[in-house]
């Protein structure tokens, strides 16, 4: 049986990977920032999948002992990992860049760019001696170039996302463990979702942009998981909302009555 890791594994588009890797029968490892969020978690996933095939860890990705500590119970519950996904993320409340604490943008740093670099850096290397492995970055908003006031930080960090994993995934385009990136665009989380309700002046147009565009991690995610099951390809780009999807969202938009929004206010 495979095995994949997922960090940042305990809630939102991480959480639903998570479950639909358990769902297409593999065995995951996962990681969470608290010893609260994990738990909760493990609760979750009770008495819906087999125990012995999930594991889950407190993580802090930017801590590189803790992603060793990750790496090391992953082999010892399952022997080996076959995929590995940097999910872990930061966001901010769509705030001017100068308006914001510098602690909340160099912490969006740390974790979306240098520990994801040091995730990648301890997967490749141990899968690198394993003799075979995946690894996907999650990319967001920014990757493409695409720029939304008040999001400059986590834009950044997600464009620095596209860069690191294309000039990687060339540098090791010849070896045994391939280098890709995930795409779900836009998903509803606890995230989004905080940002309508901290934001009544913009609520309303995040609304209608999510019921155009959004989805639900449930409907993104089994996507997501079986492209990197299938995937051979280094440097593959796997993407949910691609740009003809989003194209045909807006054409379709005036005639359509789409809402998945409403239900989380």
């Amino acid at each position: 049986m495979k095995t994949a890791v997922v960090t940042g594994g305990t809630r939102g588009i991480g959480a639903a990977l998570v479950r639909f890797f358990l769902k297409s029968g593999w065995n995951v490892a996962y990681s969470g920032t608290s010893d609260a969020t994990v738990q909760n978690s493990l609760q979750s996933l009770e008495g819906h999948f087999e125990r012995r095939r999930y594991a889950a860890f407190k993580c802090d990705v930017t801590a590189e002992a803790d992603l060793v500590s990750l790496w090391d119970g992953a082999v010892k519950n399952f022997g080996s990992v076959n995929i590995w996904v940097n999910n872990a993320g930061r966001s901010n409340d769509q705030t001017p860049f100068h308006k914001l604490e510098p602690d909340v943008f160099t912490r969006i740093i740390d974790t979306n760019v240098k520990g994801l670099m040091l995730a990648t850096h301890l997967a490749y290397n141990r899968m690198l001696a394993q003799g075979f492995g995946a690894i996907y970055n999650m990319e967001g908003l920014g990757s493409d170039g695409r720029r939304i006031t008040g999001l400059t930080p986590y834009g950044t960090s997600k464009r620095a996302v596209r860069y690191f994993s294309d000039a990687f995934a060339a540098e090791v385009k010849k070896g045994p463990v391939i280098v890709g990136t995930i795409s779900p665009g836009m998903v509803l989380t606890d995230l989004t979702m905080t940002q309508v309700r901290n934001d009544p002046e913009n609520s309303r147009q995040l609304i209608k942009i999510y019921n155009i565009l959004a989805n639900e991690a449930d409907t993104v995610a089994p996507f997501l998981v079986r492209k990197m099951i299938a995937n051979k390809k280094n440097g593959a780009k796997i993407s949910w909302l691609t740009t003809g999807k989003v194209i045909g969202r807006f054409l379709f938009a005036p005639f359509s009555r789409r809402d998945i929004v409403s239900k989380y206010l």
